[in-house]
């Protein structure tokens, strides 16, 4: 049995900040939908209950999944990254993965693959843990991370998103995402200084507002995706490592210029010193010779003066 095994939901107004609450009512009446990894049909036993769905599963884990059969229409016990999807013949008007997407090697393949068993206006619903959720990045302050059994850091995550990145594999995948909610999770401002006393970045009223933005308190993505031929984001060339190395480099570059025109400046700068007390030094000399010689110097200054009247 897997860790989700026995989830269940709450589909009162007290519970509407979670995910299973808010794809429950992006799912209309009657739909026909898929539930990837739908672990024990739980979620797909309410949509068939109060929404009069027809709700398919695709589950790996066999336990998970024979409990499902008992509530759902079909169950496939396949790995959907790696088994042959042409066995299910269906269309389904909502494809569901839920907390699934993270758990995917390839992810963008999966979408890819996902796609014949979409009706030609169906809707991809998807719920995705954030790694940029304000508790991660508190962690990654401290230095810390680890991994734990379920919730944002599952050990069984293999890939990591934040809304870019959400964005990104939909984009390459062939998808427009048309709706992206999010389920929210704050952290007490007394708190945040709290933790932000003990790394040693206290007082921090800019880190506050950082922490205050909605990417921040998102503990999950929940959304939903067209097909769409147009790809909107690349994967990024170069990692934060790289975009240092790059600004050490240019910022190296960028001195050792300023080195090379200071020498230039200084090397200039000599050579007028240089003249100016070549020029002193005479001045000096013509100082000290009219010293040695008062009478002499006026005598001439006066011989001059008396040829100049004449």
């Amino acid at each position: 049995m897997s860790n989700y095994s026995q989830s269940s939901f709450d589909d009162s107004d007290s519970n509407a900040n979670s995910s299973w609450y808010k794809v429950f009512h992006l799912i209309s009446p009657k739909s026909a939908v898929l539930d990837v990894g739908c672990s024990s049909g739980n979620f797909g036993t309410e949509l068939t209950a109060r929404r009069d769905c027809i709700v398919d599963g695709i589950e790996v884990e066999p336990g998970d999944a024979k409990l499902a059969e008992k509530n759902l229409r079909n169950v496939y016990v396949l790995d959907v990254e790696k088994d042959d999807i042409g066995l299910i013949k269906e269309k389904y008007d909502v494809i569901y993965f839920g907390d699934i997407i993270e758990h995917l090697v390839n992810p963008i393949g999966t979408l890819k693959r996902i796609r014949p068993l979409l009706k030609s206006n169906g809707t991809i619903l998807f719920s995705i843990p954030n790694m940029a959720h304000i508790s991660v990045r508190l962690a990654l302050l401290r230095g810390d991370f680890e991994y734990t059994q379920t919730g944002l850091l599952d050990k069984t995550h293999i890939h990591f998103y934040n809304q870019r990145e959400v964005e990104r594999v939909f984009n390459e995948a062939g998808y427009e995402i048309t709706n992206l909610d999010f389920v929210k999770k704050d952290y007490p401002k007394e708190l945040l200084r709290e933790e932000l006393n003990k790394i040693g970045l206290s007082p921090a009223e800019k880190f506050y507002n950082l922490a205050a933005k909605p990417d921040a308190s998102a503990f999950q993505f929940v959304g939903s995706a067209k097909p769409d031929m147009v790809k909107h984001h690349k994967l990024a060339e170069f990692g934060p490592i790289d975009m240092f190395n790059n600004y050490y480099e240019n910022t190296k570059l960028d001195y050792e210029k300023q080195i090379k025109k200071l020498k230039g400046d200084l090397k200039s700068t000599k050579k007028d010193l240089e003249i100016i007390q070549h020029s002193a030094k005479n001045a000096q000399e013509e100082l000290k010779h009219k010293a040695e010689h008062p009478y002499r110097s006026a005598a001439g200054h006066l011989k001059r003066k008396v040829k100049s009247k004449l």
